[in-house]
C-alpha cells in the first residue's frame, strides 16, 4: 500500500511539473502592465505561437502574437507607433494593442479573443466556430496558466 500512495504521488508531480514544461511563464518579462492579464497573454501566445518568436502562419502572420504585416501596419498608422513586427517585444506590443482595440469595440472577452483569430470583419459563421474554438483553446491554456501560477502576482486586469 505504502509503495502504491508512493508511486501515485510521484506520478501527480511528474504531471505538475510537465505542466510548468507546457506552460512556461517565457516573455512574461516582456509584457507590459495593460488592461489584459499577463497570464492572458502567455495563453495567447501559447496558443498563437506556441513561444516561437519566428513562427508564420500559413496566411503570413507573425510572431509569438501572429500578428498580420496588414495588421501590424494598420496598428501603426491608427496608433502612431512604429512596432517592428519581427521584434519579440514590439510583437507583443502589437498584439495587445490589437487586443485594447478590438475590446474597446466589443467591450466582450470572447468576442475579443474570437475576432483577434477571425479578424472583426469575419461573418458571423467563422466567427461562431473558428473563433468560438480559438476562444476555448485560449481559455483553457489561461485556466492552466492560473491554476500553475498565482495570478495575483501577474493580474493588472479586471477583464
Amino acid at each position: 500500500m505504502r509503495f502504491f500512495i508512493l508511486l501515485i504521488s510521484l506520478l501527480i508531480i511528474t504531471c505538475i511539473f510537465y505542466l510548468y514544461e507546457l506552460y512556461p511563464l517565457k516573455y512574461i518579462e516582456l509584457i507590459p502592465n495593460s488592461s489584459f492579464d499577463k497570464l492572458l497573454i502567455l495563453s495567447i501566445i501559447k496558443v498563437e505561437s506556441s513561444f516561437k518568436t519566428n513562427a508564420i502562419s500559413n496566411v503570413g502572420a507573425y510572431g509569438l502574437m501572429q500578428v498580420l504585416p496588414s495588421t501590424a501596419e494598420w496598428i501603426n498608422n491608427k496608433f502612431n507607433t512604429n512596432y517592428n513586427l519581427k521584434v519579440p517585444k514590439d510583437n507583443i506590443l502589437l498584439g495587445i494593442t490589437y487586443l485594447e482595440y478590438l475590446y474597446n469595440i466589443t467591450k466582450d472577452l470572447q468576442k475579443t479573443i474570437s475576432y483577434y483569430n477571425t479578424g472583426p470583419n469575419a461573418s458571423n459563421e467563422i466567427v461562431k466556430t473558428a473563433g468560438s474554438n480559438y476562444y476555448n483553446k485560449v481559455m483553457k491554456a489561461y485556466f492552466l496558466y492560473k491554476f500553475l501560477y498565482r495570478s495575483d502576482i501577474y493580474e493588472t486586469s479586471n477583464k
